[in-house]
């Protein structure tokens, strides 16, 4: 007996298996889904393996998915590769583009009905004693033409953002205003917002919206289709949109008269709305 082995028996110790070769591809510790480079590496292997006569592609293939028996690449495989990031020049389009959030406090599905409007984009300037600060600033209308809109202001150094977030606040401010016949405001509305003065007249079907412009985009945007309207004293945009939103809060709907004089809400449609008054029947004799 060799003195190697006798050593070996008395210390109990086992022999020294060779390191394996991590070069080559094991189908059990190596996933072939993750990129395609292993999956030629692994045609490559046994092309060697074989030699020159299943070099082809086609027997390759039927090689590979024999042995493998986990993995059934479909005929459509694809191997999906990371998108890069878009490139300079584009991240701040990327970044400004209007995005559903939960902080919005509206779902999806009305999210995507919404209208936009931007009605007032200018520059400002503040002064400071180091000098001028330039902004720019951002009035937006959003609204789903249901009845439901609302505005909001923004301020950034560029348009892009400006626009955005206001957006963002006209979303977030969005209140429900009352219309008759789902077309045209209740009744006729004076209204003054600092130096803005607002007039505002119910009008038949089909006349249309004949009013300033800001105030046609914001009807637009309501669900408003009939409406006759003018403006006195200050014209300044700002104002105006302001003033007609505040105008559409002060409608009186004929619930609250029922409730305040207290009358049956038949008889406040009938009295304010019009309709065929019940006569009473008399019998002849």
């Amino acid at each position: 007996m060799k003195k190697g082995s006798t050593f070996r028996k008395v210390l109990n110790v086992e022999p020294v298996h060779s390191v394996p070769d991590f070069s080559k591809f094991d189908p059990i510790y190596d996933d072939i889904t993750e990129n395609s480079s292993v999956i030629e590496l692994w045609k490559k292997q046994k092309a060697s393996e074989i030699g020159g006569d299943a070099t082809t592609a086609s027997k390759l293939d039927a090689l590979v998915r024999s042995e493998h028996n986990v993995f059934e690449a479909p005929d459509d495989f694809q191997v999906k590769y990371p998108k890069r990031p878009p490139r300079k020049e584009l991240q701040s389009a990327v970044e400004n583009e209007m995005f559903w959030s939960e902080e919005l406090l509206i779902p999806y599905e009305q999210f995507k009905k919404l209208s936009k409007k931007t009605l007032v984009v200018k520059r400002t300037v503040q002064m400071t004693r180091k000098g001028k600060i330039p902004s720019m600033y951002a009035l937006v209308v959003v609204g789903n033409g249901m009845g439901s809109a609302g505005f909001g202001e923004g301020k950034s150094s560029e348009v892009s953002k400006a626009v955005m977030i206001a957006t963002r606040q006209a979303i977030k401010h969005m209140q429900n205003f009352p219309r008759y016949d789902n077309r045209t405001i209740y009744h006729d509305i004076e209204h003054k917002f600092k130096a803005t003065k607002l007039q505002l007249w119910a009008r038949r079907p089909g006349f249309g919206c004949r009013v300033a412009p800001m105030i046609h985009e914001i009807c637009e945007c309501i669900g408003i289709q009939d409406l006759a309207g003018k403006i006195h004293g200050s014209r300044n945009p700002m104002n105006v949109i302001k003033a007609f939103f505040e105008a559409l809060t002060t409608q009186r709907i004929p619930s609250d008269l029922a409730k305040a004089r207290g009358l049956r809400l038949l008889d406040v449609n009938h009295i304010y709305y019009g309709g065929i008054k019940p006569t009473p029947v008399t019998l002849k004799r």
